[in-house]
């Protein structure tokens, strides 16, 4: 089945906070954005587009759709029995369980986190620890905290496009660091540092970056704390994807790598159930110095009071019981099977045409068109659709000057027989795309 769809590049590049990011027709005035005849807008929210995930997920409901777009975790591993049984205990007391509750989150809950969290490596107490609403709340509470307008944000090139979104939402200046295979380079990091601009933080997803799916080496990881260390700058660490490793020995967490040189480096883990449990429960949290936490918590508490005391309650019952701990191997097998079968299909679909990364864990597999063989992935896309296939154009994971030869590929939810089935999809769009083999 074939559809008629649009495909813009304002559709898939996330917009920044000035005037150029302005949706059509926006007659920019004093004190506001005005919109068509409704009310004027703040600038913050005229500058905000749709995520280009988001705007693909309708399609991606098609029934003929292989889809490669969302960073979705696999329905197999959510263990609704499981989750289900958790919730019905937890209700036993419902006057706590439908109760308002603490700001921090749930005690029992950070517990249970704090052990997740030091089974992993990061050093993480009970009481460092601020329950949010999925891990994205977490980000946004970091840059309430962090930065205010025209403050510099680093981030690597490309990186986590709803993290764009947060941080424009705030007004920060963004500055896309250079990099090569082993992550952002410390003198990228030392030259913005030192530029015009006050840069109040660096923001990493170290371990199978969303959307690369590549991982920061431990030396680099303590050479970019070093920097960061000696101009103040504050690193976040964004680690949803770190217990999905399926191959190789996992880098120490930059927030146990933070206190080891001369310069202790401020480092805030932000971290979330949703890759290992389910994201629909919305639990994240963030591991905070303790000279954070208190401020942290105020900001939360002006933003929605507290975490949904139920599903913390459930999240904490299914951490204490084990239940989440003996599925997550099942979960990295399948996602090790899936990787490998789009790897060997890609290979076989486009020979040398794509240059992929070769992460050891994570969802995502970001390939590069050889150049000389590059096409618009707009085009691609739109080429997809129509053939029944979805990815996500790599220019909406870059704060400015994107690449146009990438592309971001998710293997989790798509079994290896309808991967190699997508994967063919895939080439015989990039051939209608003007892609040659």
């Amino acid at each position: 089945m074939k559809a008629s769809i649009a495909v813009t590049p304002d559709r898939l590049r996330p917009a920044g906070p000035d005037s150029r990011a302005l949706p059509p027709g926006a007659d920019v005035a004093a004190g506001g954005v005005a919109v068509g005849s409704g009310p004027r807008l703040a600038r913050r929210a005229a500058g905000l587009r749709s995520s280009a995930v988001r705007d693909l997920l309708a399609d991606a409901r098609r029934p003929d759709m292989i889809s490669f777009a969302g960073g979705l975790p696999s329905p197999e591993g959510f263990e609704a029995d499981a989750v289900r049984e958790a919730f019905s205990a937890v209700l036993a007391d419902a006057g706590h369980a439908l109760q308002y509750g603490e700001t921090e989150g749930e005690p029992q809950l950070r517990e249970a986190l704090a052990r997740w969290s030091r089974a992993r490596g990061v050093p993480a107490d009970a009481g460092r620890i601020l329950v949010t609403t999925g891990s994205q709340q977490a980000l946004d509470l970091v840059a309430r905290l962090l930065v205010d307008d025209g403050d510099t944000v680093a981030v690597a090139r490309p990186t986590y496009l709803a993290a764009l979104s947060v941080f424009r939402l705030t007004r920060a200046r963004l500055v896309g660091l250079r990099g090569d295979a082993h992550g952002p380079l410390p003198e990228a990091l030392e030259e913005a540092a030192l530029g015009p601009d006050r840069l109040r933080m660096l923001y990493l997803v170290p371990d199978f970056a969303n959307p690369t799916g590549e991982t920061i080496g431990t030396e680099r990881r303590r050479a970019l704390l070093a920097v960061a260390a000696r101009h103040g700058v504050v690193v976040v660490e964004d680690s949803p994807y770190a217990a999905l490793r399926f191959r190789g020995e996992a880098p120490r967490p930059l927030s146990a790598l933070a206190g080891e040189g001369p310069e202790a480096a401020t480092v805030i883990h932000v971290s979330s159930l949703s890759k290992v449990m389910a994201p629909g429960l919305r639990v994240g949290w963030m591991v905070l110095p303790e000279s954070l936490f208190a401020a942290a918590v105020r900001i939360k508490q002006a933003l929605d009071l507290h975490t949904c005391t139920v599903t913390q309650l459930a999240a904490a019952r299914l951490l204490q019981s084990g239940r989440l701990e003996s599925n997550l191997p099942g979960i990295v097998r399948r996602y090790q099977e899936r990787h490998d079968a789009m790897q060997a299909a890609l290979r076989s679909a486009f020979g040398e045409a794509l240059v992929t990364s070769r992460p050891e864990g994570g969802m995502f597999v970001w390939a590069r068109q050889r150049s000389g063989r590059v096409v618009d992935t707009s085009r691609w896309l739109r080429a997809g659709l129509e053939l029944g296939v979805m990815f996500v154009p790599g220019e909406a994971f870059y704060d400015d000057e994107p690449d146009p030869a990438c592309l971001r590929l998710c293997f989790a939810t798509t079994p290896p027989a309808r991967i190699e089935q997508g994967v063919e999809r895939l080439a015989k769009a990039w051939r209608l795309a003007g892609g040659a083999a």
